[in-house]
């Protein structure tokens, strides 16, 4: 019998964000230490599961636990997600912005599939997921978590003959869609699909309005 494939690093990692966004002053000091204090928190608490991990502190002051056993998920640890947010706090108190209890990292992909036509969609919204999860289904072996139009403005849709509709996956399945499908007999584009907003900067080229694997810049800046 074959070994499970290993799981997704999205599904292994759990974190804990500060109730006000901000850097933490002892960020790599939490990173180097609290690996340890978690496993001794998880031992305490007479876990089972493996104890190894990696630990990372963001910009926004949020740590995140990486577990480094490939078939553990982030999901196993929530029953002891409250006592090693109590050990983190303990260990690093930082006043009026503590640590909020830890959650598993998001464990969804949206994907962007382009030109799809209009005439066989429907106008509802909420008739979009039904009409297109059997067909995706029926393509690529997938199951669809939702579906919407990428641009939600009825109005907006009215003058075109095709658009652009956003699917969300489990992270495994994603590497099924891309790049292409064949929907409504035609292959279709897909390519995997990232959030910004006016505020978002490129660190490649530090412009606003975009991130950087968006950015046209050829080189960095």
């Amino acid at each position: 019998m074959k070994s499970p494939p290993p799981l997704p690093q999205a599904v292994r990692r759990f974190f804990a964000s500060r109730t006000t966004f901000e850097p933490h002053p002892e960020a790599l000091k939490i990173a180097a230490h609290f690996l340890d204090i978690a496993a001794s928190v998880l031992r305490e608490a007479n876990c089972s599961l493996p104890l190894s991990f990696t630990c990372t502190v963001n910009d926004n002051g949020s740590v995140s636990l990486l577990g480094t056993d490939l078939h553990t998920p982030a999901s196993a640890y929530t029953p002891y997600f409250a006592p090693l947010t109590s050990g983190l706090n303990k260990a690093f108190p930082i006043g009026n912005s503590p640590w909020d209890i830890f959650k598993p990292a998001p464990n969804e992909t949206q994907l962007l599939i382009h030109l799809v036509p209009l005439a066989f969609l429907p106008s509802d919204h909420d008739q979009l997921f039904p009409s297109l999860h059997e067909s995706i289904r029926n393509a690529r072996g997938v199951s669809i978590l939702s579906a919407h139009y990428l641009y939600p403005d009825t109005e907006s849709r009215e003058q075109k003959n095709a658009t652009s509709v956003v699917v969300t996956v489990a992270p495994p399945d994603a590497y099924a869609i891309l790049p292409s499908i064949n929907l409504i007999s035609r292959n279709r584009r897909v390519e995997q699909m990232f959030s910004s907003s006016k505020n978002s900067q490129s660190k490649k080229c530090w412009k606003f309005g975009h991130i950087p694997t968006r950015c046209p810049s050829p080189l960095p800046v």
